[in-house]
């Protein structure tokens, strides 16, 4: 069974490893391996954590008799494909080379990816883990304290 503190822990790990991601992007040079590196653990960490929600999440939540909480999963699962779709294009754009020549562009740029995903992370949080079953286990985790 998908539970929420999963879900939780593999949302600590991305918001780890975007901060990582952005503190090499505000760096002067920027240290294209170090990028590379964390780039595909950033990868990798969401697009499994994508297929999760996606294979597993949406799908027991849609099957609640709980019309409010099929619909949330409907309108969540719509919106995954916007930040996934967000991620590959990010990943697409900045080469090596392109980050080399515009390296405030690529920080930028990953500002607003990080910005995205902490916001995405939050309001799954806040709304949709809520719905998992064992609702015991959501209410253990003070999102807040963790966060300060």
């Amino acid at each position: 069974m998908l539970r929420a503190d999963r879900l939780i822990l593999e949302h600590l790990e991305l918001a780890s490893i975007a901060a990582d991601l952005l503190r090499h992007a505000e760096a002067r040079p920027i240290d294209p391996a170090a990028i590379a590196t964390t780039r595909w653990s950033l990868s990798r960490q969401l697009l499994a954590h994508l297929a999760t929600e996606d294979r597993l999440l949406y799908p027991m939540l849609r099957r609640s008799p709980d019309q409010a909480t099929a619909a949330l999963a409907d309108r969540f699962a719509a919106e995954l494909g916007g930040l996934a779709d967000a991620f590959k294009d990010y990943m697409r754009h900045w080469t090596a080379e392109r980050m080399a020549c515009d390296p405030d562009g690529f920080e930028r740029d990953t500002r607003a990816l990080s910005t995205q995903l902490d916001e995405r992370i939050r309001r799954e949080e806040a709304e949709l883990y809520r719905h998992i079953p064992d609702p015991q286990m959501v209410a253990k985790v003070d999102v807040a304290a963790r966060r300060a």
